[in-house]
C-alpha cells in the first residue's frame, strides 16, 4: 500500500476522535474524485492564469 497507507493509519490511529478523523478522510476522497470527474478549469501552457484583474491593487505592506 506503500507510505499514502501509513500516513493515513497514523493520522487515525492518533486521532482524538477516530470515528470524526475516518469520516474526514472519506470526505476528501470523494471531494478529490469529484473534483477530478469535474475536470481542469482553463489551463494554458501548464501554467494557470488569474482570471480577476491585477492592476490598480496596492500592494503596500502593514
Amino acid at each position: 500500500m506503500g507510505a499514502d497507507a501509513i500516513m493515513a493509519n497514523t493520522a487515525m490511529a492518533t486521532a482524538g476522535n477516530i470515528p470524526l478523523m475516518s469520516e474526514a478522510f472519506k470526505l476528501a476522497i470523494e471531494a478529490g474524485r469529484k473534483a477530478y470527474l469535474a475536470k481542469p478549469g482553463r489551463v494554458i501552457n501548464g501554467k494557470a492564469e488569474a482570471s480577476s484583474p491585477t492592476s490598480g491593487i496596492s500592494r503596500t505592506k502593514e
